[in-house]
């Protein structure tokens, strides 16, 4: 059995109504009553992890926004926040803009976001606190922990191949869904999912090679990377495919939950 468990959201643990299949609550429910820790690692923000209340009293971590956010499931409390060099956020949205200049951009704090007009995001949880040219929301009082960019017509895979080249060493560039107006993510350099969940383990005393990990996305890689038991939905994308994981089925049949059930014993 493994000690600790971790799970993407979109597209792996959630089906394609967003919402958790009854096996896979039924599997996090008993992994965590036969003392396995669970963690919930996603690109979302996190205002968008309502969905996961039904969770809170087995008191699993929150690593939302890429890792770049730790939250105490039980209090809400932000534990961590990874933020960005505001002076940097600002040089990468003026490098961003003189080469897309069709871009938008919208900016992640632990607890708010701001965006472009136009940005046009899901808006869960609400609109942003904020709208309008994002220059005027890249202050040194903003507490950035994620610059998003998208591009209408542009799928994500082809604007992170323009994106991560422009960042360079300034940031972790990753995308968390394939669209064709696209969306990728910027972080602080080192800033992952597997970069927070390695210090999860650590603060448990878990070896990861220990623990078992499921995604679907290139921002899940780090993650699958880390740990000793890495799988993948049968929808992943070529990136982690290409890689050799172990493929579990599809996130619409509760695949990880099955998995985890297996695990268990």
């Amino acid at each position: 059995m493994v000690a600790l468990i971790a799970t993407d959201l979109d597209g792996t643990f959630l089906g394609t109504d967003k919402m958790p299949g009854a096996e896979n609550t039924e599997a996090v429910l008993a992994a965590a009553n036969a003392g396995v820790h669970v963690v919930f690692a996603t690109g979302r923000p996190y205002r968008w992890l309502t969905v996961l209340d039904p969770f809170r009293p087995i008191h699993p971590t929150l690593l939302a926004s890429n890792g770049a956010v730790s939250v105490d499931a039980a209090t809400g409390e932000v534990l961590h926040d990874a933020c960005m060099d505001p002076q940097t956020v600002r040089d990468i949205v003026h490098d961003i803009r003189d080469a897309l200049p069709q871009a938008l951009f919208s900016t992640e704090e632990a607890t708010r976001w701001f965006s472009d007009k136009g940005f046009d995001r899901w808006q869960i949880g609400g609109p942003p606190d904020g709208e309008g040219p994002i220059e005027g929301f890249l202050g040194d009082d903003h507490r950035i922990v994620k610059l998003l960019v998208r591009t209408f017509g542009c799928p994500s895979d082809a604007l992170f191949k323009v994106v991560n080249p422009i960042v360079g060493n300034r940031g972790t560039v990753t995308f968390s869904a394939i669209m064709v107006d696209g969306l990728v993510e910027i972080a602080a350099c080192g800033v992952s999912k597997g970069a927070a969940l390695k210090r999860v383990c650590d603060d448990f005393g878990i070896d990861p090679s220990d623990a078992a990990a499921f995604g679907d996305m290139p921002n899940d890689l780090t993650m699958l990377e880390l740990v000793g038991h890495p799988f993948i939905v049968s929808g992943a994308h070529p990136t982690l495919r290409d890689r050799g994981f172990t493929i579990i089925g599809d996130h619409d049949e509760s695949a990880v939950g099955r998995q985890i059930q297996t695990l268990l014993g």
